[in-house]
């Protein structure tokens, strides 16, 4: 983890990917521990969620940077979570120094295997116990979670090609080619999407799902896929001029960086998907580069 990256998870609340402790997890309180981990790991989120520790949270979401005063071998930890969670999670201990001050930072690297449970009894945590985090809360996971764990294994997402292209400015929307394919036995009604746009540390732009092939409905737009289905589209997400700016397009449309691109999609039972690819590109021309070319 980098200072830049850090900076931006000290500059945001506590959430389902995000926790900070004042202090290291000591032998004593490994319960804690495993709470805190579970609950992360089944968190409804896309990519990998960070306990920060060092940093003390204040009334009204403030926090001090106070650091760590001693540090305990990352394989400490990584071993008590193998032997005690399962399936098999893969967790990262690091240290880093900020403002002359060292903060521990446990990743647990994008889970893929959810639910995940307690494989065995340690102390009051019963085995198959089982937590999931609501925004900055840990809570019981509930029938509901599970149905959204295993229905979510059977819905699949795959965006087929990697560029965004805003290429209609007239229609105020971007096309990116995807296939969803529903391999469950009920019906699925998908009724909102969002596409957002990543650089390596932050949200470049976000991207509303208004419709498919060329038929824009805006953000009343709904996907109903029957069981055992699958719908292959040019999925349209609102795109404005301002994008341009936002992504560092150049009067061309273009630019050499590349992106993350993350689409997540909610069901008529709240129920979420989402799906995360790397070294995606975005293009733009016509109306849509006004801004742009206005800028230079």
């Amino acid at each position: 983890m980098n200072i830049d990256f850090l900076e931006t998870l000290l500059s945001q609340n506590e959430s389902d990917h995000l926790d900070f402790k004042a202090t290291l997890y000591k032998k004593e309180q490994y319960e804690s521990l495993l709470k805190d981990v579970l609950a992360m790991a089944n968190s409804k989120t896309a990519g990998s969620r960070y306990i920060i520790m060092g940093i003390k949270e204040k009334e009204g979401g403030q926090r001090n940077i106070i650091g760590i005063t001693e540090t305990v071998d990352p394989s400490n930890y990584q071993q008590f979570i193998f032997e005690n969670i399962e399936p098999i999670l893969s967790c990262e201990l690091n240290y880093i120094t900020y403002k002359d001050t060292l903060l521990a930072i446990l990743e647990i690297v994008t889970p893929k295997e959810q639910p995940y449970i307690l494989r065995r009894q340690y102390r009051s945590l019963h085995k198959g116990f089982c937590y999931v985090r609501r925004g900055a809360t840990n809570d019981f996971a509930t029938r509901a979670d599970f149905d959204y764990y295993y229905k979510q294994g059977r819905f699949e997402m795959r965006i087929l090609d990697s560029m965004l292209r805003a290429v209609n400015p007239d229609s105020g929307c971007a096309a990116l080619e995807c296939s969803f394919r529903n391999l469950t036995d009920f019906p699925i009604t998908i009724q909102y999407g969002i596409l957002e746009v990543w650089d390596k540390n932050s949200v470049r732009s976000k991207h509303r799902l208004f419709g498919q092939n060329h038929e824009i409905v805006g953000a009343e737009f709904h996907i109903s896929l029957p069981p055992k289905s699958e719908t292959v589209a040019d999925f349209l997400f609102n795109f404005e001029s301002s994008d341009c700016l936002r992504l560092g397009l150049n009067e061309y449309g273009f630019t050499d960086e590349s992106f993350q691109f993350k689409l997540k999609l909610v069901d008529t039972t709240s129920i979420e998907y989402s799906i995360t690819v790397d070294n995606c590109n975005v293009f733009a021309k016509g109306d849509f580069l006004w801004k742009v070319k206005f800028k230079k």
